[in-house]
């Protein structure tokens, strides 16, 4: 994120298609089809509560992972691969430490929202509270776009190199048809999918696609967004006429919101679903706070780790439940468990056993990369001689 002494706000050119930054100034400026929309902007939480178990996770900052000098990548890659020695079905759980160095914030990490007072919306907030889908929705125009022009890092390109050359993944049988996954992701940013992996599980849902509660039918989120914007317009401009309060920080937030100075969302209109006409309960397709994952998906996680002879774990705190169960389902069955993470986890905390290794993701990765791909290289000239 980049930052101005002197200023306590950022101006950001959005549109659908790409992100640049342009000149500080007190409004967010927000471009669509040709129109510009200025908005006023903040991200300084008013929530003091912290949304996370204080028993599960201590509320302490971790180490910034730019902190960590690049001979430690290679020591750690190093590690890795001889954890990964003599195993041939390797699965990899990812976190939202997967995707920072791709921009997106993260919850628990070094500049985790958490530390800011950060409290992410509840599922049932959501589908019982009208003026909670107006604030979300509202939020969502302005904060989502960072997160839809993400690129994928090199660490997302070197999984998917991972992949794709058989250092890992897994064979399930579900519903009567086997099925591949590599990695189950707890991320909902699609970026995975975007650095080139095929067989990726997101265990939480996309962020890419939004869901009637009412019928069912899904459809690409920015059609939604292209909705609300057309629905809202006259909305759009006249709160764009505000002032802009003094902040101390600008910075987006994990799910895709973004903090506007508006004191009520009471005028927002959402729009109703197209297809049944019964509902404007839409959601994106993912699994909120508070939330259950969907069985069949819990259950295809489950089959995935039975089926590893290592789970190697990446970027995550393991403080939410759904990723620490599958951790320990694999120490419960014997499995190695291996964590890449910078900061300190629950696995640690609950005295898993599991080998912790403390690295910046991507540079690690790709320093794992090579030294597989030298090790095959080398093997194969000696098969020659």
């Amino acid at each position: 994120m980049m930052r101005l002494k002197g200023t306590n706000f950022i101006s950001i050119l959005l549109t659908s298609h790409c992100m640049q930054t342009s000149s500080f100034i007190p409004l967010l400026t927000y471009c669509h089809r040709g129109a510009t929309i200025r908005m006023p902007f903040s991200t300084r939480s008013k929530y003091s509560i912290i949304h996370s178990s204080r028993n599960i996770l201590p509320l302490e900052r971790p180490p910034d992972p730019s902190s960590k000098h690049s001979n430690d990548a290679t020591e750690a890659a190093l590690q890795l691969r001889n954890w990964m020695q003599n195993k041939k079905a390797i699965l990899c759980l990812t976190g939202a430490g997967m995707s920072t160095e791709s921009g997106i914030p993260d919850y628990r990490g070094h500049k985790g929202s958490y530390f800011n007072g950060h409290k992410p919306i509840v599922h049932h907030e959501f589908m019982t509270s009208e003026s909670a889908r107006k604030r979300y929705w509202a939020r969502s125009i302005v904060g989502y776009s960072p997160f839809a022009n993400a690129k994928p890092n090199a660490g997302h390109v070197a999984l998917a190199s991972l992949e794709e050359k058989g250092f890992i993944g897994v064979q399930v049988t579900h519903d009567n048809y086997k099925k591949t996954i590599s990695t189950i992701t707890q991320n909902v940013d699609i970026l995975h999918s975007k650095g080139g992996m095929n067989h990726v599980l997101h265990l939480h849902g996309k962020g890419n696609i939004v869901r009637c509660m009412e019928c069912g039918i899904t459809k690409d989120r920015t059609e939604y967004h292209d909705e609300l914007l057309e629905w809202n317009q006259q909305w759009i401009d006249r709160i764009s006429q505000r002032s802009v309060k003094d902040t101390d920080d600008s910075e987006l937030r994990p799910d895709g919101d973004a903090e506007l100075q508006i004191d009520s969302y009471d005028e927002f209109t959402l729009p109703g679903c197209k297809t049944c006409g019964e509902s404007d309960v839409i959601k994106t397709d993912v699994v909120f706070f508070g939330d259950s994952i969907p069985r069949d998906r819990v259950d295809l996680a489950n089959a995935a780790v039975d089926a590893a002879d290592g789970l190697l774990c990446i970027g995550t705190s393991l403080a939410v439940h759904s990723a620490f169960r599958l951790a320990k389902r694999a120490v419960q069955n014997g499995v190695p468990v291996a964590i890449l993470n910078v900061g300190k986890t629950r696995a640690e905390k609950e005295q898993l056993d599991v080998k912790k290794i403390e690295s910046p993701i991507g540079e690690t990765l790709v320093e794992l990369v090579k030294i597989l791909e030298s090790t095959e290289s080398n093997v194969y000239k000696s098969k020659l001689v």
